[in-house]
């Protein structure tokens, strides 16, 4: 006789299964991984941390798993690239997922796809921790690439950073240590476009160049013909925090920036 614990699993599961009619579908923020070509050219060659559910339909586990896959997919937009595939309609992902040291032994499996820095090769991480929309998110923003780079004036960071004249900079002055999701994702989006740097307040003697009365301040930074630091913009954190908006604020870095190169070069 099937104890009763045994039993309440099974009820979870065939009501889960009576109520799901599908996977992942048209509305979701999940990404439908649907063949090979589409894997390697947007998990593969990414900037972004991917992380893929392996799944199949009628998998019991799986739709149990669904509910937390969306939460997951919905907290994490924009920031980290959230994605699925069937292991039956797409066996040849499945059969290889790019991972041949660490073959898929049941679904669902999940998979992080980390930027390696060698386009084409990320970095492969099994997730074993808990199933639970909470418990994956800490665990997907703490392995989220981080081009955000600390700027310190005693150990010459700082100096070095500003040098560099190839591209637009933003500084972040803030009292917290961490790199939030948020700006990590920015720090990838924006690669090689325009590069952000972060002061901290407990930083005295980086942080006293800025002193912002508020924080955070997020600031663009350029230096007169004289060397004196100057912020040409200033984002206004009253508007919100939202991921869209501080792009818009980058992306408004960049073309001033490159309108100021410009005049520069017609002076």
């Amino acid at each position: 006789m099937r104890s009763p614990r045994a039993l309440l699993l099974v009820f979870a599961l065939l009501a889960v299964l009576s109520t799901v009619s599908g996977f992942y579908e048209r509305g979701s923020n999940v990404v439908s991984i649907k063949d090979e070509k589409q894997f390697k050219k947007e998990v593969l060659n990414s900037e972004f941390l991917w992380v893929v559910e392996f799944y199949r339909e009628g998998c019991g586990y799986c739709q149990l798993l669904t509910p937390e896959w969306e939460k997951v997919a919905g907290n994490l937009k924009h920031l980290v690239k959230v994605a699925a595939v069937d292991t039956e309609k797409n066996r040849q992902v499945a059969s290889s997922h790019f991972d041949n040291a660490n073959p898929i032994q049941g679904v669902p499996t999940i998979k992080l796809y980390i930027p390696s820095g060698t386009k084409g090769k990320p970095r492969v991480v099994t997730y074993q921790g808990e199933r639970k929309a909470k418990a994956m998110v800490q665990f997907l923003t703490s392995s989220m690439p981080d081009h955000v780079t600390r700027l310190k004036k005693q150990d010459g960071s700082y100096d070095a950073w500003m040098a560099d004249k190839s591209t637009p900079k933003v500084v972040l002055v803030t009292d917290k240590t961490e790199t939030s999701a948020m700006f990590k994702a920015l720090s990838v989006e924006y690669k090689g476009r325009v590069r952000i740097g972060k002061v901290l307040k407990k930083d005295t003697e980086t942080f006293q160049l800025f002193g912002p009365e508020e924080l955070p301040a997020l600031l663009q930074l350029v230096e007169d013909g004289k060397g004196n630091l100057m912020a040409l913009m200033s984002y206004d954190f009253a508007k919100g925090k939202t991921y869209s908006k501080l792009s818009n604020f980058l992306w408004d870095c960049e073309k001033e920036w490159k309108r100021e190169q410009k005049r520069e070069r017609e002076r």
